[in-house]
């Protein structure tokens, strides 16, 4: 008796359970409350499908036993939430499918978190201001060049407001495999606003890894910026903002030597970003974070998009797209409640149209920061779609891809 009510206890626990994900997975927009379960199905989705096979055998058990109401409920919730389960499996299938990519479970089940913290020994100083040490970590391939290598300048997300230089080291890893030369910079967080000082510092980051190219065998001339959410948007700035935003240090332009102390910002070769912030004045009113992304927003910029329009309209990489940009890779989750989707297809649409070479790819039911499980299944279609980015714009042996 006592164990049938404890199984009863559980299965109508795991109903209640399965009926909430089966709901998620159903709806596009969810209250700020429930979003953490949207992480779930976003990085942990494959797991339900085994989580709802559950309930239907509870089901089997307690209807075996007598527990008749209980088990109907059960048995329909499981497998309704098995074939929900199902639905975002089936569209990453696709969408792999689509890009050429291969998917593999044993990495889906292995490959773990893509968190982790500055590395002292790979520290160096780039900047010091506001009474502020601005370092970056040098992360650089196991193997010495045969000739001078490309760099990424990796900037870290955090809302502006936090978050720091060890974010992300799978992709640092990732890409020093496959001949990038890392350079993961943090920059001045809010409060006090730093719409104009964070960009100004990756701009100052990316004159540094020019100024001591030869230090770290990097191709001045090869230099890109990536990163994720607020880093996305920063990766963005250092790549279009025209001279409304100057480097926070003097810099060296592309063209000339090490030495030279006053030249303008160098423009680098190419940008990738993670869901992105490209217009904040747009992710202020959209996001469903309304509480805790507004108010990074306002310590960012100093305020609302009523108050300091201006810092919302500079501080967005959309403000400043042009021609000549350099080639742009978007990867975005398609549920994404911290940045909108529409962040990335709104500045996809822009680039289109001054006819800026790009690529965005729609992970989809991918929430934000999807790809810090690094084995889910839209981190490994990003991870070829960014591979074939770099292939095609920002080749790590230019000679060998003709």
């Amino acid at each position: 008796m006592i164990i049938r009510r404890i199984t009863a206890a559980v299965a109508l626990l795991l109903a209640v359970v399965l009926a909430a994900f089966t709901w998620i997975i159903a709806s596009f927009r969810i209250p700020p409350q429930l979003v953490r379960l949207s992480y779930v199905v976003s990085n942990f989705g494959l797991y339900l499908v085994p989580l709802g096979l559950l309930g239907v055998l509870l089901a089997v058990v307690l209807y075996r036993r007598g527990v008749r109401r209980i088990a109907l409920v059960t048995g329909l919730v499981g497998v309704v939430a098995t074939v929900a389960a199902c639905f975002p499996l089936v569209a990453a299938w696709r969408s792999a499918e689509r890009h050429g990519a291969d998917l593999s479970l044993a990495n889906y089940l292995t490959y773990g978190a893509n968190t982790g913290e500055p590395d002292a020994s790979k520290s160096v100083v780039y900047h010091r201001i506001d009474g502020q040490e601005l370092k970056l970590d040098v992360k650089l391939p196991s193997d010495g060049p045969e000739r001078a290598r490309p760099a990424v300048v990796w900037v870290h997300g955090g809302g502006w407001v936090s978050g720091d230089r060890g974010e992300a080291p799978k992709w640092h890893k990732w890409l020093n495999d496959k001949g990038y030369a890392v350079f993961a910079i943090e920059y001045r967080l809010a409060p006090p606003p730093r719409w104009n000082q964070a960009p100004a510092d990756v701009k100052c980051a990316i004159g540094w890894v020019r100024q001591h190219a030869e230090t770290y065998g990097v191709d001045p001339d090869r230099i890109m910026t990536a990163g994720g959410s607020a880093g996305g948007n920063l990766a963005l700035m250092g790549a279009y903002a025209d001279d409304r935003v100057k480097p926070s240090c003097p810099v060296p332009d592309a063209a000339d030597t090490p030495d030279t102390a006053d030249a303008p910002v160098a423009a680098v070769a190419a940008v990738a970003a993670f869901y992105p912030a490209t217009d904040v004045a747009r992710g202020w009113q959209d996001t469903t974070m309304r509480d805790t992304i507004r108010k990074a927003a306002e310590d960012y910029t100093g305020g609302t998009p009523q108050q300091v329009p201006e810092h919302y309209k500079l501080a967005s990489p959309v403000t400043y797209v042009r021609k000549d940009l350099p080639p742009t890779l978007l990867m975005h989750g398609t549920r994404d409640h911290v940045a909108p989707y529409q962040q990335s297809t709104g500045l996809a649409a822009k680039l289109r149209e001054f006819d800026v070479p790009y690529r965005l790819l729609a992970v989809p039911y991918g929430e934000h920061a999807y790809d810090f499980r690094w084995g889910d299944w839209g981190s490994q279609v990003s991870r070829h779609v960014f591979s074939e980015f770099l292939d095609r714009y920002f080749p790590a042996n230019p000679s060998n891809n003709g």
